[in-house]
């Protein structure tokens, strides 16, 4: 990393030690967008999503994870949405909206993940002047604090289209209410409905493809492991704290152990991230290092919960909200081959081979 980048982490973590992690627990039982938290990221420059080496955002992401899962989930789908913005080649739409979104006055979400099911559940119409969206949007992070959302859709030739649509209900979008998840409720997620939505040719963002898509998910099976690490270093503090308070000389072995395997972790994972996407065991050896990566993070999380004994059944204990946390990520960006890998890994199947 540059030494700006340095600064900038460094300054991160201290956001994370003195303001996210301490009222993490309160955050997460709020069922409010915590808006302190990202003003205070975007104040320290880091509601810029056009900013940083691969490394600097690996590095971000394990930080946030590990102190408030809420505040990483809201923010990651705003720093996406710079970087869409920013490598658009709508020239218009980077100069209306870009600065304000690098300095996090103009939230941006987005709603596109659905474009990895199989059946189109938003389209778009190409109509004089642009385009009309109908459908569904079933995942929109953010809702309260978001000034637009990037709409992912299908083309009447089965190409994605993204476009740019300010966060407003009217007759031709509505929101449900937050949806009721199984962790990160504070992140207030909503399903957005489209009806006739007309979107000028002046909002469009990018164009895509299915094979796109795939092909992207496959690039980045090791990039998109940073959230489970930072469960895991989370699950390893509470352990050491643990640790101090009962005289169990196994909590202090299991944290020494787990943050070993980390580290191993971790830079399996990157090893491949940065290496030859073209050599011929590639494919194989990332999936296995992503699978690797979340049942790491669930087994740190489950050893937690049983370090701390009755204390966990509570939804205010750290150690609960990260367990719930380590099940959001392991469906985090899932495709179908990283369902077969993991359930396979998980469930110790030896023959399993994704398809």
């Amino acid at each position: 990393m540059t030494e700006q980048e340095c600064t900038r982490l460094a300054e991160a973590q201290r956001i994370c030690d003195a303001l996210l992690e301490p009222n993490a627990e309160r955050v997460d039982r709020s069922g409010q967008v915590p808006r302190a938290n990202l003003e205070a990221l975007a104040a320290a420059g880091l509601a810029d999503g056009t900013f940083g080496s691969d490394a600097f955002r690996r590095e971000l992401v394990e930080a946030l994870c590990g102190a408030c899962g809420t505040t990483y989930f809201v923010l990651i789908q705003h720093l996406g949405s710079c970087g869409q913005v920013a490598n658009s080649t709508n020239t218009s739409l980077r100069e209306r909206f870009l600065a304000e979104m690098i300095t996090g006055n103009h939230y941006v979400g987005v709603g596109f993940g659905h474009l990895r099911r199989p059946q189109p559940m938003l389209r778009a119409t190409p109509v004089p002047g642009g385009w009309t969206l109908n459908g569904t949007a079933p995942w929109v992070t953010g809702w309260p604090v978001l000034s637009a959302t990037i709409y992912g859709a299908h083309l009447p030739d089965g190409k994605h289209i993204y476009l740019y649509v300010p966060a407003r209900e009217d007759d031709h979008q509505r929101v449900s209410a937050p949806l009721p998840l199984c962790a990160m409720n504070a992140t207030e997620t909503v399903e957005a409905t489209l009806t006739d939505l007309f979107v000028p040719e002046s909002d469009w963002v990018r164009d895509g493809s299915p094979e796109q898509l795939a092909a992207s998910d496959t690039a980045n099976l090791c990039n998109n492991v940073a959230p489970m690490f930072g469960v895991t270093q989370g699950s390893t503090r509470l352990l050491r704290q643990l640790a101090i308070k009962k005289p169990f000389p196994v909590l202090s072995q299991a944290a020494d152990a787990l943050q070993t395997e980390l580290e191993q972790c971790r830079e399996r994972c990157f090893t491949l991230a940065d290496g030859d996407k073209s050599a011929p065991e590639w494919r194989e050896q990332a999936l296995a290092a992503r699978t690797w990566a979340i049942e790491l993070g669930v087994r740190a999380a489950h050893t937690a919960v049983a370090a701390a004994s009755g204390g966990a059944n509570s939804l205010d204990h750290p150690a609960q909200r990260r367990m719930r946390e380590a099940m959001f990520y392991t469906l985090f960006q899932q495709t179908s081959e990283i369902l077969q890998g993991t359930v396979a890994r998980l469930a110790r199947v030896p023959t399993a081979a994704p398809r």
